[in-house]
């Protein structure tokens, strides 16, 4: 096989997105905030309340956190006041069904 041949075939399983210098994709994310500052504005002192459990069973809310969808999705990226907010409408929703209060 000729030099150039394999040059070709070599060139052609490159993906058009890589860089052929390097293998790396150009460009990067489109669209996004710098993640620098995107991840000073994230909220980290109150941990998750989720306990590993992530079963629905039909309910609108987790068994084992108490969270609904939007609330698990969402959590990473609320305020510490939301967080609040969702941690009291968590006791609440364990104090209707279990009679238990979280904290």
């Amino acid at each position: 096989m000729s030099e150039e041949t394999i040059k070709d075939q070599t060139t052609a399983s490159l993906r058009p997105s890589q860089d052929r210098s390097t293998g790396s994709r150009r460009g990067g994310r489109r669209g996004r905030a710098n993640s620098a500052s995107a991840a000073s504005q994230i909220d980290t002192s109150i941990p998750s309340p989720c306990v590993a459990v992530c079963q629905f069973n039909g309910e609108p809310f987790c068994q084992g956190c108490y969270r609904n969808i939007d609330e698990i999705r969402e959590w990473m990226i609320m305020s510490k006041e939301q967080k609040l907010a969702v941690l009291d409408a968590i006791s609440k929703r364990r104090m209707e069904e279990t009679g238990e209060q979280l904290w």
